[in-house]
């Protein structure tokens, strides 16, 4: 506690005994994500046996008491040393990544497997004013389900009903508006756990269909319709990321097309596996795909005059201000700098001199009148830093022989950006060019996030648009930069609203791509930039993350070079940051506390998983480490959908879970962020329950591999020459060795036995649905019974070796190189690495017997061995079971 108050102190200049344990990092002591990034990172350098920094980290630490606990937790555990990811900052490559969008010709019949719901559900579908709605009802009622049309005026007062499956929403014919947006927005909210609960009962679909041009604004010889509506993609994007087992889709249709037909292609394509955005239009099915197109060179140059006048949205800080300055550097132009910060006066004489955080925080509290709070500190130092920023930003601009303008202004008040417009025009002239960076974010799930946080973070970019666009009026704009996002291009967790505004902001950039002829537009796509603020510390979490982040100064450069290229140009850009040497290191232990976003729950009970009576251990049924493997893998594809389970490192049984007879325990599967490298996805997760007290308790935990694809099969290594097992196979599941019942008896044949391993041939496992009530899914990712089989042989192996039973507790690697297991079975071949009497490890290959590949393999697989286990293994009857 100490340390790490003497840390807060030093990094946010607060004395330490203004600094109490249940302060608010964010409310009471204004520290931001970054500030506690740098914190704990002092901390992990002053206190070496710490948990490493994870992004998780961010949100979960919210008071010192909070973050007190998080090192207490780990206190005196022997925890691995992993080296943490390296940035080479003196040789780094500042790269940028250029990807163009593009639609892309979808064969009209390609084969694609089909979702299937269950008869008799319920789908709702939004009126949008024409016949093509009634065409959809018809088609949902010929696939056996029950389709039902709304009216959005009246969504507030309609009742969810239990069976609901499905919502399409449709663009109205009439042309969507931001009332519409929002009211998809709360619609999605209000069907939320309906289909929720239907996604794991027969599956569950949510489709939104805009009315742009089929080629979601990308026809070079159409016209865009109902440019609003491009934001719904935004809506069905985040709803895929935020609800992996609901089916989504965002669909864009042409204008003009006949009822019928479209209303068939649009239903087969909500009910076909493929991707997420499709278009639909009399030339057919088109896909977007991102393009890598560098930019060319070019000799030209901005086209832009010394003092013509620019108007720049975001204000004189961050991003948009090394854009302006870059601009001011390029042109000498006049810049309208329009922000929300009021226009800085001059400092008082005392904080003049002052340049740390400590020193103007102390300053802070020696001038004040009245006694203040930390929180009431934070948000003068943070007044007193913007206009220190803004201040610098003209300097820079006038330095660099431009002209700077700073106006502070609610873009989102019409009258007040026309007005503003009016006046700087009588002095400098007609506006030649626009760049709107402003935004703001309000990070949220879809259910938690209230109409209000939508509605700002949408007006912000969408209002603070139209108001410019409106603003520059008959003005001969040369051109026109959007900063986009790539949340709107992917969607991304928490962030709805910010996807759908900025997939308008891409839609209005086309349009007016089209209608400006003369005008350079672009709408930027950015990933995250290197803004100033990102610290060494942040710039480890992004390492962890996988992402590359784009520096100051070639984002701004490259920007420079796209304003330089001619009208009729690519208009919507991805651009990330790229080719800097980063590597990341996976971590090798995960702490409890990285596990922040809960995948699924569900109530553990005999009635629900009839299976649990096949693993009895001294009359009570125990979860085999087999199951936990396939939920955990769920659990890590559950928020990383799109990918492939390829298998797990370090899984870890800390406290086995226990299921008596008429107990039901509630499990939750969370994971944390997934690190990103080598084409591989490595999730951290966690099945934990609630103890007696109320508090967590970890049950299990692993590092899940995903990725796009699976390794490249591999011939098995070579077979171990055994002797024969010395008992019949017949007698595996009657000699009192092995504990398992019905369900679990996968051991056909014992092939050969020794000290040095174990072969064995079994069987495959029944359906998920034979084991389980109501399945999570209709297949296993790897095959329960297989692995648990495997597990039993290790269990054979110790009897005859040391005469005792044994169970497993770690399995450091494992590798899947088909996506199902032979339905026909494997052959199992276990080979000791090391074996005391009391512990055991070993390699495990799983081998296709029609071809000897591997199917899988694991590496160093633990289990104690223990006499006293022989004992509760008779026990193997459900205590209060008939």
């Amino acid at each position: 506690t100490t340390t790490l108050l003497a840390v807060i102190a030093d990094k946010t200049g607060y004395p330490v005994e203004m600094l109490e344990l249940e302060m608010a990092l964010d409310t009471d002591l204004g520290i931001d994500s970054i500030k506690r990034v740098e914190i704990l990172s002092a901390l992990q350098q002053q206190l070496p046996g710490t948990p490493a920094i994870k992004p998780e980290h961010l949100g979960t630490l919210q008071t010192v008491g909070q973050i007190v606990d998080f090192l207490a937790s780990s206190a005196g555990k022997s925890e691995p040393n992993s080296a943490p990811a390296s940035i080479n900052e003196e040789n780094a490559a500042k790269g940028i990544n250029r990807e163009v969008l593009k639609p892309v010709a979808l064969p009209q019949k390609r084969g694609s497997k089909e979702f299937s719901f269950s008869a008799g559900t319920e789908v709702w579908i939004t009126d949008d004013g024409s016949s093509l709605a009634d065409a959809i009802c018809s088609r949902i009622t010929a696939r056996q389900l029950i389709p039902r049309k709304i009216s959005m005026a009246t969504v507030a007062s309609l009742a969810i009903p239990e069976s609901l499956a499905g919502l399409i929403v449709l663009a109205p014919l009439a042309g969507s508006n931001d009332k519409f947006l929002l009211d998809s927005f709360k619609l999605l909210q209000q069907v939320e756990p309906a289909l929720q609960k239907a996604s794991q009962f027969g599956g569950a679909f949510f489709t939104t269909v805009s009315r742009l041009d089929g080629y979601f604004g990308l026809d070079v010889n159409g016209e865009i319709t109902d440019v609003l509506s491009g934001g719904l993609a935004g809506l069905s994007k985040t709803a895929a990321l935020e609800w992996p087992a609901i089916h989504c889709k965002a669909l864009d249709l042409a204008m003009g097309m006949e009822i019928l037909p479209t209303a068939s292609a649009l239903v087969d394509e909500i009910f076909s596996v493929g991707p997420i955005e499709v278009g639909i239009s009399t030339q057919g099915l088109h896909c977007l795909e991102l393009v890598p197109e560098p930019l060319a060179e070019t000799s030209a140059e901005i086209p832009i005059a010394a003092g013509d006048l620019v108007a720049i949205s975001g204000g004189a800080r961050g991003v948009t201000a090394e854009v302006a300055i870059a601009l001011s550097a390029a042109t000498k132009a006049s810049l309208l700098l329009l922000g929300r910060s009021p226009m800085p006066s001059a400092e008082p004489a005392w904080l003049v001199s002052l340049m740390s955080e400590g020193e103007i925080k102390k300053g802070i509290i020696a001038h004040a009148d009245n006694p203040l709070k930390p929180r009431d500190v934070a948000d003068q130092y943070n007044q007193i830093m913007a206009a220190r920023e803004i201040r610098n930003t003209l300097e820079r601009i006038l330095t660099s022989g431009g002209t700077a303008i700073y106006r502070s202004v609610d873009l989102r008040d019409q009258g007040a950006v026309d007005s503003l417009f009016a006046e700087v025009r009588n002095q400098y002239g007609a506006i030649k060019g626009i760049i709107h960076g402003a935004g703001v974010l309000a990070d949220k799930l879809i259910k938690e996030k209230t109409t209000e946080q939508f509605a700002q973070v949408y007006s912000t970019k969408i209002d603070g648009l139209r108001a410019l666009i409106n603003a520059a009026g008959d003005d001969a704009l040369k051109f026109m930069a959007l900063f986009s996002s790539s949340t709107g291009r992917f969607g991304r967790i928490g962030q709805v609203d910010y996807a759908v505004a900025n997939e308008v902001l891409n839609k209005i950039a086309d349009q007016q791509a089209t209608s400006r002829p003369d005008c350079r537009v672009l709408s930027l796509n950015w990933g995250p930039w290197d803004g100033g603020m990102v610290t060494p510390a942040l710039k480890q979490v992004f390492a962890q993350e996988g992402i590359d982040v784009i520096d100051l100064q070639a984002g701004s450069n490259y920007l420079m070079n796209e304003l330089a290229t001619p009208p009729g140009g690519a208009v919507e850009l991805v651009i990330s940051g790229g080719d800097e040497e980063i590597v990341i290191a996976e971590p090798v232990e995960p702490h409890q506390n990285i596990y922040v976003s809960k995948a699924f729950d569900l109530d553990l009970d005999i009635k629900q998983y009839p299976f649990l009576q096949s693993h009895v251990i001294d009359g009570k049924a125990v979860l085999p480490m087999a199951v936990i493997i396939e939920w955990l893998a769920h659990g890590a594809i559950h928020n990383n959908p799109g990918l492939k389970f390829q298998g797990f490192n370090d899984l870890r049984i800390l406290k086995g879970v226990i299921v008596e007879a008429q107990q039901a325990v509630n499990l939750q599967v969370t994971t944390g962020k997934a690190i990103k490298g080598d084409g591989v996805h490595v999730i951290p997760v966690e099945l934990s329950s609630l103890d007696k007290t109320g508090q967590p308790l970890a049950h299990a935990r692993a590092r899940i591999v995903l990725a796009s694809k699976l390794p490249e099969r591999k011939t098995a290594a070579t077979k171990l020459e055994l002797p024969l097992y010395p008992h019949p196979s017949s007698e595996i599941y009657r000699s009192g060795r092995l504990f398992h019942g019905e369900n679990f008896q996968g051991i056909r044949e014992i092939t050969g036995a020794s000290a040095a391993g174990i072969n064995a041939l079994v069987n495959p496992a029944p359906l998920p649905q034979s084991w389980i009530d109501q399945p999570l899914r209709n297949s296993w990712f790897a095959d329960p019974l297989a692995l648990d089989s495997s597990f039993q042989m290790m269990i054979l192996w110790s009897f005859e070796q040391y005469q005792s039973a044994s169970l497993p507790v770690f399995t450091g690697r494992y590798r899947q190189y088909q996506q199902q297991f032979p339905a026909s079975g494997v052959e199992i071949r276990v080979q000791l690495t090391q074996q005391t009497n009391n512990r055991a490890t070993a390699n495990i290959d799983f081998v296709d017997p029609q071809d000897g590949l591997l199917v899988a393999r694991i590496e160093d697989y633990e289990c104690v061995i223990d006499q006293s286990l022989n004992a509760t293994f008779q026990r193997n009857k459900l205590i209060g079971v008939a």
